[in-house]
């Protein structure tokens, strides 16, 4: 039996099991046994199954409203959603909203998007919106190391001739396209842009090549915003590394002071990571959902033969568990498939209907209000600075309180990350506060905004 959950509102598909590239800091093996995947993910689009799957999980026809898409590179194979997204089209009347991620760096790639877009165009008297997370990371020299040889050069190919299809008139007018760049820096990255102007650059780069291009069609229907890079966490880092990024810091907040006067950027006001949100500043339990990406909560993934993939590290560890299965069947010479897999293994995250009821409730209802996440953090850092692997000053409980405050209120809870890092889905992973708790705290809390400041 499923739960009755009216605040579940997202599906997730894996319309695509392999990926083009091989990205450096990327959670998901490349390896053969993806194929293997792949072919079943093929198999299980056929017909109705995942239609059939999300009415059981939003029995309610005003409930769903939104679907990703995830792998893989899903644009590889997008065609395989044409079918479910017609379905729920004419099943759901509310459901207006697609998001997807992709590297956008192969030929096919901008008939495969627009191949998705004739299907919105199919229902005229609807409106829709897409947003279209572009995984790039900045200019070539540190984009094509992270992602492979002209990479960069075939991301704008492919976004250039997206702009011109929207001036040609040809893209559907029921469609809203909001996209957003995102970018990871790990800390080989880290130092690279360990130079202003460098920094600076970055940052031009993305509006020369990407931003300015949306922004200067000056129309509501097209939307592109000035995201900052994200960090490729879980990472190992050093204290060295996080003396680097208190560099970085505070070269990214001398900047967007000068940017006022110097006029760097015609877009960008915030080029900061970990820039702050202004939250509650006497409170000091962690006012947010354990699972903040939305798992267990508005989001469910599925995958075929009736498995749900409770969080996108459902489908990662899947990768994994699975290769290990393979490699252990092909010594027997059996055949391996995904539904024996299934039968015989258990994967974390990666539950069948039964174990994702008794999970969803879990994690549904913990009390956002309950300070046990921010004695664990604060309990870490007075660890790490003992270890000397961060400021001394940590060790101070109150000190250490506030930095748990603050990190935990400007970065995003993940389990994903957690798992991968620790083998745990509630202990966070160390190399976040070694990277923030070694001097660039401070730079952070002197660029204003912090405690409404």
């Amino acid at each position: 039996m499923i739960n009755n959950n009216p605040e579940r509102t997202d599906a997730v598909v894996y319309p695509c099991g392999v990926c083009n590239l091989n990205c450096r800091y990327c959670t998901i093996d490349k390896n053969p046994v993806l194929k293997d995947i792949d072919n079943e993910l093929e198999e299980s689009f056929k017909g109705d199954y995942y239609l059939n799957r999300i009415k059981l999980y939003f029995p309610r026809r005003n409930q769903l409203k939104k679907l990703e898409t995830w792998g893989g590179e899903p644009f590889l194979h997008m065609e395989r959603v044409h079918d479910l997204v017609r379905g729920l089209i004419e099943y759901y009347p509310y459901f207006d909203t697609m998001f997807s991620s992709t590297n956008f760096s192969y030929d096919e790639w901008i008939d495969k998007f627009m191949g998705l877009m004739d299907v919105f165009a199919e229902y005229p008297y609807r409106n829709f919106n897409y947003a279209l997370q572009l995984s790039v990371d900045g200019p070539p020299y540190i984009n094509d190391a992270n992602r492979g040889d002209g990479v960069s050069e075939r991301c704008v190919a492919n976004f250039n001739k997206l702009i011109q299809i929207i001036k040609d008139g040809k893209f559907p007018k029921n469609v809203t396209l909001t996209c957003m760049l995102k970018g990871t820096w790990d800390t080989e990255c880290i130092k690279l842009l360990n130079d202003k102007q460098r920094l600076i650059e970055f940052f031009q780069y993305n509006e020369e090549k990407y931003i300015s291009k949306i922004q200067e069609l000056n129309n509501p229907q097209f939307i592109m915003g000035c995201e900052v890079p994200n960090m490729a966490i879980p990472t190992p880092a050093t204290k060295e590394d996080g003396k680097l990024f208190a560099e970085i810091i505070k070269k990214c907040r001398e900047i967007e002071k000068e940017n006022f006067t110097q006029h760097y950027f015609k877009y960008y006001t915030i080029i900061t990571p970990f820039h702050p949100y202004v939250g509650c500043s006497n409170c000091y339990s962690f006012c947010g959902d354990i699972a903040c990406c939305g798992t267990g909560k508005q989001m469910v993934g599925f995958l075929p033969h009736n498995m749900v993939s409770a969080c996108h590290e459902g489908f990662t560890l899947l990768v994994d568990k699975y290769k290990e299965y393979a490699a252990q069947r092909s010594e027997d010479g059996l055949t391996v498939t995904l539904n024996k897999f299934f039968e015989l293994n258990s994967t974390p995250m990666c539950l069948t209907d039964d174990e994702y009821r008794l999970h969803e409730r879990k994690m549904s209802y913990i009390d956002i209000n309950d300070p046990t996440q921010m004695a664990t953090a604060t309990a870490m850092i007075i660890a790490l600075a003992m270890a000397g692997l961060i400021d001394s000053k940590y060790i101070n409980e109150i000190n250490a309180l506030e930095a748990a405050k603050y990190v935990l209120l400007n970065t995003t809870y993940c389990i994903k990350a957690n798992y991968a890092t620790t083998g745990t889905f509630c202990m966070e992973f160390p190399g976040l506060y070694i990277l923030l708790l070694n001097g660039a705290l401070d730079y952070l809390k002197e660029g204003g905004y912090i405690n409404g400041q």
